[in-house]
């Protein structure tokens, strides 16, 4: 199963986020890896001092000829506090391009699978064609936003065309912003809103900071339940319902 995360606008917080559901994943789950499926160059890898590959470069090239989801292991690592499985992106923009292009196959074959992948997919245009169809296969999709005018705005402007995608997108909220105001702000159903955690904060705002990491750490524990209640583990029921909007309640 895929579930992608994404912006329309570059620096909103996608690949924390990302990390941050799959390290907050139900424990009596499998936890999910997560691919950085970003075309324009991945930042992880540089994050964390890691070498280009394994990664996202030698999985497309393994997938070349016989993709199989049981190769994703050996091209993860374990990225984070949490451990988290992540395929890394290489960081200069036409190397990620070649690889996400290579691995199109492989996404098809993820996406019915039992195990569960997050996709930090970085900026995206809902209307490439190439994008659209990505999307139009996940189980659901995650659209991360500044809440700022200009952000909302384009998410905004935007939504028909994700819906109209992906019937289970829902939009992420990032910033200082009631949970029933983030309803009303856009044609698309809110999944939460995170509070914006200031990395330089200064002494007089640490306490302040520690109350956003908090109320930022069960928003993510929430958001990634919801989540995780759209797999189906082996030898369960199906699901009543596999709406993101009902899971997320």
């Amino acid at each position: 199963m895929l579930i992608g995360l994404c912006s329309l606008k570059s620096s909103p917080g996608v690949t924390t986020t990302t990390l941050a559901l799959a390290g907050c994943w139900p424990a009596h789950l499998a936890p999910p890896t997560v691919i950085e499926l970003d075309a324009r160059g991945g930042d992880i890898a540089w994050r964390y001092g890691f070498a280009a590959d394994p990664g996202l470069r030698s999985l497309a090239a393994a997938a070349r000829l016989d993709p199989e989801p049981s190769m994703l292991p050996g091209h993860a690592r374990p990225v984070g506090g949490s451990m988290v499985l992540t395929v890394t992106a290489p960081a200069e923009r036409e190397p990620a391009r070649q690889a996400v292009a290579a691995l199109m196959p492989l996404l098809r074959l993820l996406r019915d699978s039992p195990e569960t992948v997050l996709l930090d997919l970085g900026e995206i245009d809902p209307r490439d064609t190439g994008t659209a169809d990505l999307l139009a296969g996940l189980a659901s999709l995650l659209v991360v936003s500044r809440a700022v005018p200009e952000q909302v705005a384009r998410v905004a402007e935007a939504a028909a065309d994700l819906r109209l995608t992906n019937s289970n997108t829902r939009v992420l909220y990032i910033g200082d912003l009631r949970d029933r105001d983030a309803e009303r702000l856009v044609d698309l159903p809110s999944a939460g809103v995170l509070p914006l955690i200031d990395p330089g904060a200064s002494t007089f705002a640490r306490l302040v900071s520690r109350r956003s990491r908090k109320a930022f750490g069960s928003v993510v524990v929430r958001v990634a339940e919801g989540l995780a209640a759209l797999t189906k583990q082996p030898g369960s029921d199906p699901l009543v319902s596999p709406d993101l909007s009902e899971a997320l309640r």
